[in-house]
């Protein structure tokens, strides 16, 4: 999927929008616009530098490595939000979205592509797009969700393959590529959490601000933290989960490993005396039995096997075969 560096929509009021230049945006706009643009771009961090904002507001717009937060400002409010990128991308690598919203103007930022901004374009484009700049804050934030929640289904569809690979029987190399997969699939539990969690915060938060949103906003912002929490209940329990097919695991090894031991402490058992037999008929030295003998090979052999079956029959005895 192309990534749109830059757009600049005029909001209609009526679920449209028009696309304009970003260099006919002005100060003075009274029809609500969004501007979206890549930060990493020189000529749109030049750009930025133009629009009159604070220079903690600027820092924060260009930072590249930020954790869900907001804060206001005396011209608008400061959002960074982070969401899943493209289905073949890395769930658990999150994309940084920052966000400058004031009452007539939304500016977004970011530098890789996000299937959510992508999704609103359509939707204007089919005339049911967000009507107000808060609107289209409260559907960025809706539909980020949605493509959080579909990641997470295929963590927890994975969560519950590797489980019953686990519970089957499991050969070497299976036991390894199993491993490899479960530890994928914690890092990207871990990646998610470490991003959703201070993003559920903010959200409870934003959700109270009655003097950035109205109240049927606040009540679809009440709904996108409430939906935020049920996903970090839900990687909770993944994160849980996939400790416990990781327990699982490690227990069928340790078993396997303790067979293994077993199998080979018997074997040392049932050999050593032998070994020590041959070993004392091959001394070099004269007076060794059956040192002439035609048949004293056969003998020893016979001897030998005799000596076997009646260590196999001990060992059955005491229960340890």
């Amino acid at each position: 999927m192309r990534f749109t560096t830059e757009f600049c929509y005029m909001l209609d009021g009526k679920g449209k929008a028009k696309a304009v230049s970003l260099k006919s945006v002005s100060h003075q706009t009274k029809s609500p616009v969004w501007v979206h643009i890549d930060y990493s771009n020189e000529k749109n961090q030049e750009w930025l530098k133009t629009q009159r904002l604070s220079p903690a507001v600027l820092e924060n717009l260009l930072d590249s490595d930020t954790t869900p937060r907001y804060f206001k400002d005396k011209k608008g409010t400061l959002i960074v939000l982070r969401g899943v990128g493209p289905v073949n991308g890395e769930q658990d690598d999150m994309i940084a979205l920052h966000v400058w919203m004031t009452p007539k103007r939304l500016l977004t930022l970011s530098h890789r592509a996000l299937p959510t901004i992508t999704q609103i374009m359509q939707d204007f484009k089919k005339g049911h797009g967000p009507k107000t700049i808060s609107d289209c804050f409260v559907e960025l934030a809706r539909q980020m969700n949605a493509r959080i929640e579909k990641a997470l289904v295929d963590i927890n569809d994975e969560g519950d393959d590797l489980e019953d690979v686990v519970i089957g029987e499991t050969t070497f190399r299976e036991d390894v590529s199993v491993r490899q997969r479960l530890s994928v699939l914690r890092h990207k539990i871990v990646g998610l959490r470490r991003y959703l969690v201070p993003q559920r915060d903010m959200m409870n938060k934003l959700a109270t601000e009655k003097a950035i949103f109205d109240d049927e906003n606040l009540a679809q912002l009440q709904e996108v933290a409430r939906d935020l929490s049920t996903i970090v209940s839900e990687l909770d329990f993944a994160r849980d989960h996939s400790a416990v097919t990781q327990e699982e695991l490690d227990s069928q090894t340790n078993i396997e490993m303790g067979r293994t031991m077993y199998l080979m402490s018997l074997i040392m058992v049932v050999f050593t005396p032998l070994t020590f037999v041959t070993g004392l008929l091959g001394a070099n030295v004269g007076g060794i039995p059956f040192g002439s003998h035609p048949y004293g090979f056969l003998v020893i052999s016979v001897i030998l096997v005799l000596i076997a079956c009646v260590q196999m029959w001990i060992l059955k005895k005491v229960h340890w075969l």
